[in-house]
């Protein structure tokens, strides 16, 4: 009788936890804009879309008033320069492959172009290369940096010195 009512203890209180998670999850605030996290779907170049529409790709983003906060570069994959996906890329969320691991781009020249860097879905580090190979641009995402709101951006010199260090523009209210 007791594993009887252990087992409805469990199920209800895995119910009431799934609900209230999936209740943060794709909100819109007061002004009919995305406010908080949010599935964003992705094409095969990882270029952001308005919908599932075309999509292959999903990751988890965070939005501020429709403003999407993990952006990492404009136009990351193309034929010139296409997408290395990570051999680990099972991931899944419906029908919809996570973003999981290291996704690169390489320069003509086999020099590496771009890495993002995503678990379970979520962006961890964005890395931009100058063709020579040294580190051009950084976005990193992490707690320390203020995430999921702020991110720290660090930009470099062509001889590897920094440039700028700073966060990530936040949109006001």
């Amino acid at each position: 009788m007791n594993k009887y009512i252990a087992l409805t203890f469990f199920i209800i209180s895995s119910f009431i936890n799934s609900y209230g998670q999936s209740d943060t999850l794709n909100h819109l605030d007061s002004d009919g804009k995305k406010t908080g996290w949010w599935i964003t779907y992705l094409d095969e170049n990882l270029e952001v879309l308005k919908d599932s529409s075309g999509a292959k790709l999903c990751m988890y983003n965070y939005y501020l008033q429709n403003i999407y906060l993990y952006r990492f570069g404009e136009g990351y994959g193309s034929k010139k320069h296409p997408i290395i996906f990570p051999d680990n890329n099972t991931s899944k969320l419906g029908d919809y492959i996570l973003l999981n691991g290291e996704y690169l781009t390489k320069y003509k020249n086999g020099n590496i172009r771009s890495v993002l860097s995503a678990s379970e879905g979520f962006m961890s580090n964005f890395k931009q290369y100058y063709p020579t190979g040294e580190l051009k641009f950084e976005l990193i995402i992490s707690n320390e940096c203020g995430a999921p709101k702020q991110h720290c951006i660090k930009d470099y010199h062509k001889d590897g010195s920094l440039k700028h260090e700073g966060h990530t523009w936040l949109p006001k209210n």
